[in-house]
């Protein structure tokens, strides 16, 4: 039992390690989104760092009941995020980085067995039925105490790994565009042409009248409950195209189409020739393929939308505000555990 407790904590310590490198390579190499807790760029240092210093500790032998206790409760709680993104329909549980895995897999091929083999392969612990005092269960979990010279020198190596990579990570933040991806930043677009129209399909059609265009991605739950009140917008809005159109633009990775075959909206695709970063579903508003309002994570009503378009007739034809969700919804192409 103690051999195979040993063989699963270093095993889990190895996965550990790969996975924060390769999280650390995607935040060297691709942007983030940096619109939630998830997607925050520092909070995804704190992660990769974290799987890293769990992963050597567990390398490293020391203090072993207590890695035991604290792998276990990072794994439970991996399985239930994990299971969250399947749920939800997110292409990659985000556990390694540029190397998408389905959740699905993920759940069941490494976070669950993991905590089976936690729970069935666990140290011996002496623990009493009766309460312990909490001074006791240190004791238990950091016992027996590892020798002076092993634990100075696990520790030195730690924090001289951990010591480069942060600053490494947190002050190499990648550009915004390249040739290969490029950041939607809709928020910025206000006032300006329509920055993504020469990738755009339907581009052209874009450039005259008014226009409600809404960004989404065929595996955004968000999008999925959007595109069919658009699609009833746009049924309502039907002989009135010269007030208002409505455009669905997919972003890639393509899916399974989400637009009804009969759809009164006008479909679109977001060229494939690079990787786009927009959190989805996002929508702006166009006059003449100028950009009067932006929202992202959120698609407004029609309500709302009304609201916006009166505003901007009664400044002259001008709008210089953009509006952003309040949604905490995060479903960018990208997707980080």
């Amino acid at each position: 039992m103690k051999t195979a407790n040993d063989i699963v904590l270093k095993a889990l310590g190895v996965l550990l390690i790969i996975a924060g490198a390769l999280k650390g390579w995607q935040l060297l190499t691709e942007p983030a989104a940096n619109n939630s807790i998830w997607t925050w760029r520092p909070f995804m240092v704190l992660q990769v760092e974290f799987e890293l210093a769990l992963g050597i500790w567990l390398l490293s032998g020391l203090f072993k009941k207590a890695a035991w206790l604290t792998v276990l409760l990072c794994f439970s709680a991996f399985s239930l995020i994990t299971l969250y993104k399947g749920i939800t329909g997110a292409e990659s549980c985000g556990c390694f980085g540029t190397v998408h895995v389905n959740p699905w897999v993920t759940l069941f091929v490494i976070d669950i067995p993991s905590v089976i083999a936690l729970l069935v392969f666990r140290p011996v612990l002496s623990l009493k039925r009766k309460a312990e005092s909490i001074r006791t269960l240190i004791q238990e979990f950091f016992t027996p105490l590892p020798s002076i010279p092993q634990f100075t020198i696990t520790t030195c190596l730690a924090l001289l790994i951990l010591g480069v990579t942060t600053p490494i990570l947190a002050f190499n933040e990648p550009a915004k565009i390249t040739s290969s991806y490029e950041v939607l930043e809709p928020e910025t677009w206000v006032g300006k042409k329509l920055p993504i129209l020469e990738y755009i399909d339907i581009g052209k059609q874009l450039e005259t009248g008014t226009w409600l265009v809404l960004l989404y991605h065929h595996d955004c739950p968000d999008c999925a409950a959007a595109i069919p009140k658009y699609e009833k917008m746009a049924r309502d809005f039907a002989g009135n195209e010269a007030f208002l159109q409505i455009a669905l633009i997919e972003v890639p990775p393509y899916g399974q189409g989400q637009v009804s075959r009969n759809s009164s909206c006008v479909p679109g695709r977001l060229a494939d020739t690079k990787d786009w970063f927009v959190t989805t579903p996002a929508v702006v508003l166009l006059t003449d393929s100028q950009v009067t309002y932006a929202l992202e994570e959120k698609a407004p009503d029609l309500d709302t939308i009304f609201k916006f378009m009166s505003k901007r007739d009664d400044q002259g034809n001008h709008w210089t505000s953009s509006g952003r969700g309040l949604s905490g919804n995060d479903n960018y192409s990208k997707v980080y555990r």
